[in-house]
């Protein structure tokens, strides 16, 4: 029996020892980029069919079929890892920079394209390749890997891939590591699949352009008229973005305002008189969504239109659901409740990173908050 046993044991070693690791076995049919590095290889899930326009750049440029160098060398030669920020992301993609802090050029920067945001697409976890930007529509070479979810990036930065192999090369990475990357087109529809000029101008041109207001303002997605935000970086501006990325992606419109002061008496005298007139002031009352904050009580409230109390209650809203201390208002507590505790987490990380006498300001928190609920309510509103 025991010699039974041994030789069982010794069969199922050298049947284990041929199956091929995980890491190994075939690609599925697909189109991905692999990126060696000097911590390891890493592969990565190109998502061509929602982001056609995006992969094009970016294959492109990898293969030397758009932007190429003078010389006939692809675009994305000689790269650098040139930021690195522990715990969130790593970026490359511009040749001429080495340490992150050069200011862009032409050179680094050529043939810019609109932003593509594919709904589901979400910066969802690490991984997740995304495109770095200066705003809307100023996409180019530049890219970024998260280093673990990073949902206030959605909609201010078009995903296009995720990690699907050798994951964690990600955090070994170090500033100023160089990288390779090759293209691997799998099956017919990845073979197929154009990136030169002529396709990326096709994909270009029929884009949507952004085309909302810039700035915060009355007539914008987001507003902060007192400037309750940190004014450095301009996140009332980046919020104003994300909101106007979204309608111009999914056509979902949510609006947010921040206020100094809680509305006067007499226009906030009955239940939602208020938010229901702002709402209709924004063009939300009947479908998408209005955030409001009201410093002096530290108070947010939440006016959802008509036609989209359903992503809250999971189901057509009924006239009792309406009622103060019903069932919407009693999905609204559990919404703000768990935006709360996300903010209160972060900003409790920032103030044990930060040295005692840098400590976040409180208007950071605000903008914690705000990142928490505007982004928990794309999730609900927005297409998946």
């Amino acid at each position: 029996m025991l010699r039974l046993s041994i030789s069982l044991l010794g069969f199922f070693i050298a049947l284990t020892s041929t199956l091929p690791a995980a890491d190994s076995a075939p690609l599925p049919d697909g189109l991905y980029a692999e990126f060696t590095t000097p911590r390891g290889v890493f592969t990565v899930e190109l998502q061509y069919t929602r982001a056609p326009l995006t992969c094009a750049s970016f294959v492109g440029r990898a293969e030397g079929t758009l932007a190429a160098r003078p010389d006939g060398r692809p675009f994305f030669t000689g790269l650098r890892w040139y930021r690195v920020v522990p715990g969130f992301v790593i970026q490359s993609g511009d040749p001429t920079k080495t340490t992150g802090t050069e200011p862009d050029t032409d050179a680094g920067h050529p043939l810019p394209f609109p932003d593509e945001f594919a709904p589901g697409l979400r910066h969802d976890a690490a991984g997740i390749l995304s495109m770095a930007n200066g705003g809307p529509d100023t996409n180019s070479s530049e890219f970024f890997l998260t280093l673990a979810p990073v949902n206030r990036l959605n909609y201010l930065h078009a995903v296009f891939g995720r990690t699907v192999r050798g994951l964690d090369v990600l955090a070994q990475i170090q500033q100023g590591d160089d990288l390779a990357i090759a293209i691997v087109r799998v099956g017919s529809a990845a073979q197929a699949f154009k990136a030169d000029a002529a396709a990326f101008a096709t994909l270009s041109a029929a884009a949507k352009k952004f085309s909302a207001p810039a700035s915060p303002g009355p007539a914008a997605a987001f507003d902060d008229p007192q400037n309750l935000l940190p004014p450095t970086p301009a996140r009332a501006r980046a919020f104003n973005f994300k909101l106007a990325n979204v309608e111009r992606a999914t056509g979902v419109k949510i609006r947010a305002r921040l206020f100094a002061k809680s509305p006067a008496a007499a226009e906030d005298a009955a239940p939602g008189q208020f938010m229901r007139a702002l709402a209709r002031q924004l063009g939300t009352e009947k479908s998408g969504a209005v955030l409001a904050y009201f410093a002096d009580e530290k108070d947010w409230r939440l006016w959802l239109g008509d036609d989209s109390t359903t992503a809250f209650l999971g189901r057509s809203a009924l006239p009792p659901d309406l009622a103060d201390g019903a069932a919407l208002h009693d999905a609204k507590d559990i919404y703000f409740a768990a935006a709360q505790a996300e903010a209160d987490a972060m900003f409790a990380r920032q103030q044990k990173s930060a040295p005692p006498d840098q400590q976040p300001p409180p208007a950071q928190y605000l903008k914690l908050q705000t990142d928490a609920l505007l982004d928990a309510l794309i999730s609900k509103l927005a297409p998946r």
